[in-house]
């Protein structure tokens, strides 16, 4: 089966060859705006509800995990790597973040958030795309 290389940051301690999915859902983490967002997504999302709230979330590109990895002020970056079949969703979180911008002017965020769940990337309006890759569960490769 074909496999996919992906990578997120985590406090938890993985070991090399160790299979990681969700620890729960994060809902009860984000912002009131954020979960304005978030609520639209998983019910637009095909089976957005489940997808969203037990998948873990990962960035589809390296350069880019590493330089959030900074910001986010978490202990660990790994590098996982994931079967095409446990791949749930691919979206791009400038459509995230755009919809939290639309919601905190008081607009609607329904075109944003239409493009993350049809998992469009994110246009030249926006610097670079951010793509988030939601698994069911991945292998860890290495610790960075």
């Amino acid at each position: 089966m074909p496999k996919i290389i992906v990578y997120r940051y985590d406090n938890d301690e993985y070991a090399d060859g160790q299979v990681i999915s969700t620890r729960g859902d994060s809902l009860n983490t984000l912002t009131d705006h954020q979960k304005m967002v978030e609520l639209a997504i998983r019910s637009e999302l095909h089976n957005g509800a489940e997808i969203r709230s037990t998948s873990l979330y990962t960035w589809a590109n390296e350069a880019l995990a590493r330089r959030l990895w900074h910001l986010s002020k978490k202990k660990h970056l790994y590098e996982l790597e994931v079967d095409h079949a446990n791949v749930r969703h691919r979206g791009d979180l400038n459509w995230y973040s755009a919809a939290v911008d639309a919601v905190k002017l008081g607009k609607s965020p329904k075109v944003a958030v239409g493009k993350y769940c049809s998992g469009v990337e994110a246009d030249s309006s926006f610097t670079e795309p951010r793509t988030e890759v939601l698994v069911s569960e991945a292998k860890v490769i290495r610790k960075f």
